[in-house]
C-alpha cells in the first residue's frame, strides 16, 4: 500500500520545506492548547546564563542543580536568555516535521503525531530541537560536494546531538563510522573540547553523583529499568535482526543501553523504518491503550511517584517494544548508506573460510 505523497514528484528540499511549514503552524496551536512545562528550559536557561558570565555552574561553590547539558552547549543554546520554551518546542517540531517529509517517514509521523510531541511538550525541553537540527544538517552534508562545507555542516551536526548525547552519540557514531569523517571528530574536539576543558570535570562529576531527575522518576530504557546486560542482549538482538539507517539504529541502541533516555525519540527514530501504511492504525490503537494506563487512578495507599514511575516506565518500554517488532518485519532499507550488521558478519565469515575467492572478488 503505497502512499499519494509518495507519487507527487518533489525534490527532498522542497518536500521538508513544507514539513517545516507545517510543523510550525500546527505547533504554534499546539503550544497555546497544551500546557508545557519550562522547568527543563529554566534550568538550561540558568546554567548557559552562568557559563555566558565566566562561572562554572557545576563548581563546588555553585552546584546549580537540574542543569546536565555539556559545557559546549553554550554555543548553541545562548539563544536560550532571550527566548522561551514554547519557541524552542516550535522549531524543534517543525525541524522533525521536515525530517519526516524529506524521508516520507509517514508511519513515523503518525506516533509523532499522536504521542511523540506531547509527551515533549509536557516535558518542555529542546530534545526536539537538538535532534531535528542534527538530522537535518547531517542530511544535508552528504548532499554537499563543497568539502568545507560539508566538514562545517558535520561539525555543527556533531555539537547539537552531543547537547543531549543519550540520544545523539549513537547517531554521531554510526555517521562517523559510515562516512569515515575522521576531520569532523577531529575538528569537533578542538572546538568543543580545548575551550571548555577545565569545565569538564565538575560536569562528569555531577552527571555521575547526582545524575537526572528524570533518570530517578522514569525509565525510558531498557537498561534502566532491567539492567545494562539486558539493554545489551537486546541491542545485539536488533543488530541481528535487520538492516539499518545510522538515525535509527542510533535510535534502537539509544533506547536499549543509555541509563537515561529520552522520552519519545527513541521510539520516532525507530519507526522511520516502518513504511507499510498498514502499520498506523496499529500504532495509534495500541499507543492509545498504553496512555489510558496513565490516567488511571491511584489505588489507596499507594506512592504517587512510585505508582507513576511505574506506569511511565510501561507506557515508554511498551512503546519501544511495538516500534522494534513493527521495524522487524518492515521491508529492509536500501542497502546505501546502513548498517547491515548480518551482511556483514556473513562476508566475515565467507572470507574466512573461503579465503581465495575473497581475494578474487
Amino acid at each position: 500500500m503505497k502512499s499519494r505523497f509518495n507519487s507527487i514528484k518533489l525534490s527532498n528540499r522542497i518536500r521538508s520545506l513544507y514539513g517545516f511549514i507545517l510543523g510550525i503552524l500546527i505547533m504554534l496551536a499546539v503550544v497555546q492548547v497544551f500546557l508545557v512545562n519550562s522547568f527543563d528550559f529554566d534550568n538550561m536557561q540558568r546554567g548557559i546564563l552562568y557559563l555566558i558570565s565566566g562561572s562554572n555552574p557545576w563548581a563546588e561553590e555553585i552546584k546549580l542543580t537540574h542543569f546536565y547539558n555539556p559545557p559546549f552547549s553554550v554555543l548553541f543554546l545562548w539563544p536560550l536568555l532571550f527566548t522561551s520554551a514554547k519557541f524552542y518546542i516550535v522549531i524543534g517540531g517543525a525541524l522533525l516535521f521536515a525530517f519526516i517529509f524529506y524521508l516520507r517517514a509517514w508511519v513515523a509521523l503518525s506516533w509523532f503525531a499522536t504521542n511523540t510531541f506531547l509527551w515533549v511538550v509536557a516535558a518542555g525541553g529542546i530534545d526536539m530541537f537538538v535532534i531535528g537540527s542534527g538530522l537535518l544538517l547531517l542530511l544535508s552534508s552528504d548532499n554537499v560536494k563543497i568539502k568545507w562545507l560539508r566538514i562545517f555542516l558535520r561539525v555543527c551536526a556533531y555539537g547539537f546531538l552531543m547537547i543531549k548525547p543519550q540520544g545523539g552519540l549513537f547517531i554521531v557514531l554510526l555517521f562517523v563510522l559510515l562516512r569515515k569523517d575522521w576531520v569532523g571528530p577531529l575538528i569537533s574536539l578542538f572546538v568543543y573540547g580545548l575551550p571548555f576543558l577545565s569545565l569538564y570535570p565538575d560536569w562528569i562529576h555531577t552527571i555521575l553523583s547526582n545524575p537526572p531527575l528524570a533518570q530517578t522518576v522514569a525509565s525510558h530504557t531498557i537498561a534502566a529499568k532491567f539492567g545494562l546486560a539486558t539493554g545489551v542482549l537486546i541491542a545485539v538482538l536488533m543488530l541481528a535482526a535487520r538492516r539499518w539507517r545510522y538515525w535509527q539504529l542510533g535510535g534502537v541502541l539509544a533506547a536499549s543501553l543509555m541509563p537515561y533516555g529520552m522520552p519519545g525519540l527513541p521510539v520516532f527514530l525507530t519507526l522511520t523504518a516502518v513504511n507499510s501504511l498498514r502499520a498506523i492504525p496499529v500504532i495509534i490503537i495500541y499507543s492509545a491503550l498504553l496512555v489510558s494506563i496513565t490516567w488511571i487512578n491511584l489505588p489507596p495507599g499507594l506512592n504517587n511517584s512510585d505508582y507513576g514511575s511505574l506506569l511511565m516506565a510501561i507506557y515508554h518500554l511498551g512503546m519501544l517494544g511495538l516500534a522494534f517488532v513493527l521495524a522487524i518485519f518492515s521491508n529492509q532499507c536500501s542497502p546505501v548508506d546502513s548498517v547491515d550488521i548480518p551482511e556483514f558478519l556473513k562476508l566475515k565469515i565467507s572470507s574466512i573460510l573461503h579465503p581465495k575467492n575473497s581475494q578474487q572478488t
